[in-house]
């Protein structure tokens, strides 16, 4: 009789989840999770300093490093650097309170470890050390000298930080934003400099950002175009002290609906006249200012109006004429009217409901202004509003992702993801929807802690929902490792059951990855320690308490595709034949070959057939003393299971 099919997961082309959608293209996003890609930016960009040479040999001699300076001075893209300068894969770990669990990575892994969080204990920073060091993992501390001072640790070589000019560092980012032709003339201007000659790194970048932004919408290098930047630098304080004046012959309402279609503008940027018009006349209405004639119909006509804001309407968009001028437009009403906080959260909170097309536009912003004003409290009260809503719930797990991963309101999101993964069951689905997205690929250690309390729940739904996050996140190469290492270690038997019932059914499934061909996705990989580590996701699999006829038709899976050639031969033998450790799972196993080999067609026979023998042999081979006693046993247990068939 055939064994009952394992489920075999499709690799997805593409995530389901609306904070994917919004920030699968933002920069932001892209420079924090740290792929191939960007790592190769971050290293075009970086202007190297004198110390290099020394951090690097420090480094290679303990192993460790801390690179101690304020916030902005340029630490992480130092430790990029000198990860990668050495060959290594950096990934980064927001140290929290919380967060001081066992690092895990295959051995060509560095550490970034973000200590500036670390209130005044320095237990989570020796429990990550003594983690790394067992395991013979690199790592660069990046902490603040006030931190250092209270949680540093014997024997941490300490660097203070030292930063490349102001503006070298600004050349750079914008050549390779720009390329070298468009980025010429910038960094040479007497105005540019002036401006630069005090500023530290993070200033730099930005205002290399503004040039890059600005250029991108004029094609040229003009005297005007300076002006453009400097101002957006300077986030147009005295242009918007200017225009948010009250402006004679204006009547109240008439001054409030044109400070609200600016906000609208400045939230909608990029989106249609309808939404900003929609969004502006709400905000209007909670405001209590009272409607213009006719809706609008009577007076200037949408093309004037938007002149009236230095807007425009671009191709069906509407777009400000200033660079960064809703950025600037939003922290300058936030901060000079601080009375209007509530009924601006409110408004956000409509906004999702009335343009569900704009959700993500509007979660985004919503996120930066948050972050820019270190406002913690706004954000997790709209996020949660959102979360109660179906519709909306995605852009709860957008501001939360957005949160998370930032240096400004990390901590404190991170922490609110830790509290409701282990005491709110009713937010697990949100656990569990931000920590399989952008942000596991940025933190997944901060994302699998919480994943792991999930996994005590007996919730059905969410049960299902976590084992197929946490099998999409092996689609994704540079978590694999992490994630299956972690998977085996939920699956100990000194763990809870529930955690280690989640494990298995997610481990099985990774293991039956497939891409849209057939091949299996684990066998694919270069790493020289992959093929023990699957080794040991097999035996832990044998060891659970998942159902014989799964594992079965498991191991089926792999035989199978190593006959039709979705699989290379050589791994799957070299993996199963290292799985047994003990005559129970030698027989296990050798019960699952013979079963596949059994239920043989004509057309496969062959192909079958050498697969069996070369796993046999190769399962005989490393099974010592303990081979005539598993024979025996696998023997008696297949004649007792076709006797039930």
């Amino acid at each position: 009789m055939s064994e009952t099919p394992a489920a075999v997961f499709q690799a997805p082309v593409t995530n389901a989840y609306v904070a994917d959608r919004i920030y699968t293209s933002s920069s932001i996003i892209r420079s924090i999770a740290l792929d191939q890609e960007e790592i190769k930016r971050q290293q075009a960009m970086f202007v190297p300093t004198a110390v290099m040479e020394a951090l690097t040999e420090r480094l290679k001699t303990y192993g460790i490093v801390a690179l101690v300076g304020p916030k902005g001075s340029g630490r992480r893209i130092t430790a990029i650097n000198l990860l990668a300068g050495l060959g290594l894969q950096p990934r980064e770990v927001p140290l929290d309170e919380d967060d001081a669990g066992e690092l895990l990575g295959p051995p060509d892994m560095g550490y970034i470890v973000h200590a500036d969080d670390l209130a005044s204990s320095s237990k989570p920073l020796q429990a990550c050390i003594g983690s790394a060091r067992e395991r013979g993992l690199p790592i660069v501390i990046r902490v603040a000298s006030d931190v250092w001072r209270r949680v540093a640790v014997d024997g941490v070589p300490e660097f203070p930080i030292a930063s490349a000019p102001a503006i070298d560092i600004f050349a750079r980012h914008l050549t390779v934003s720009l390329g070298e032709t468009k980025a010429s003339g910038w960094s040479a201007h007497p105005r540019i400099k002036e401006c630069l000659s005090p500023a530290g790194p993070r200033d730099a970048v930005r205002l290399a950002g503004l040039a890059a932004e600005a250029m991108s919408k004029a094609g040229h290098f003009s005297e005007h175009l300076v002006d453009e930047v400097l101002g957006a630098y300077t986030n147009w304080e005295a242009e918007l002290e200017h225009i948010f004046s009250t402006v004679p012959g204006e009547t109240e309402d008439e001054e409030g609906r044109t400070r609200a279609l600016r906000l609208a503008a400045a939230v909608l940027e990029g989106s249609t006249s309808s939404s900003v018009f929609t969004a502006a006349r709400t905000l209007s209405e909670i405001l209590e200012l009272r409607p213009e004639a006719g809706h609008g119909l009577v007076g200037p006509s949408t093309r004037k109006r938007l002149e009236s804001i230095s807007a425009r309407n671009d191709d069906g968009r509407v777009v400000f004429s200033r660079t960064a001028f809703g950025a600037s437009t939003l922290d300058f009403v936030w901060s000079h009217w601080p009375q209007l906080h509530k009924d601006l959260q409110d408004w956000f909170g409509k906004l999702a409901q009335q343009l569900p097309e704009d959700g993500p536009l509007i979660a985004e912003r919503v996120a930066d202004l948050a972050i820019r004003q270190r406002h913690f409290a706004m954000l997790n009260t709209l996020a949660t509003g959102y979360l109660d809503g179906t519709a909306t719930f995605g852009l709860g797990v957008a501001l939360l992702t957005r949160a998370a991963m930032s240096d400004e309101l990390g901590r404190a999101a991170r922490r609110t993801l830790y509290q409701w993964s282990r005491q709110s069951p009713p937010r697990h689905p949100a656990v569990v929807a931000t920590c399989t997205g952008p942000l596991a690929e940025a933190f997944p250690r901060v994302a699998l802690t919480r994943l792991k309390h999930v996994a005590l729940t007996a919730v059905t739904d969410i049960r299902k929902n976590l084992v197929d996050g946490l099998t999409c996140l092996a689609t994704n190469l540079q978590l694999r490792r992490e994630l299956l290492d972690e998977l085996v270690r939920w699956l100990d038997r000194s763990e809870p059951e529930p955690r280690r019932i989640v494990a298995a059914e997610a481990l099985l499934k990774v293991l039956l990855l497939q891409d849209p061909d057939g091949r299996l996705l684990l066998l694919d990989h270069t790493d020289p320690g992959w093929e023990p580590a699957l080794a040991v996701a097999w035996r832990s699999l044998l060891r659970s308490r998942l159902p014989e006829a799964e594992i079965r038709s498991g191991v089926s899976h792999w035989l199978e595709a190593a006959a039709q050639a979705r699989a290379p031969l050589s791994t799957v033998v070299t993996v199963l034949g290292a799985v047994p450790s003990s005559a129970v799972e030698e027989s296990l196993l050798v019960i699952a070959v013979f079963r596949w080999a059994r239920e043989t067609s004509d057309e496969a026979e062959a192909p079958r057939q050498h697969v069996f023998h070369q796993v046999i042999d190769a399962v005989l081979a490393g099974s010592g003393t303990s081979t005539r006693e598993s024979i025996d046993l696998a023997l008696q247990m297949e004649q007792e299971a076709r006797a039930d068939d």
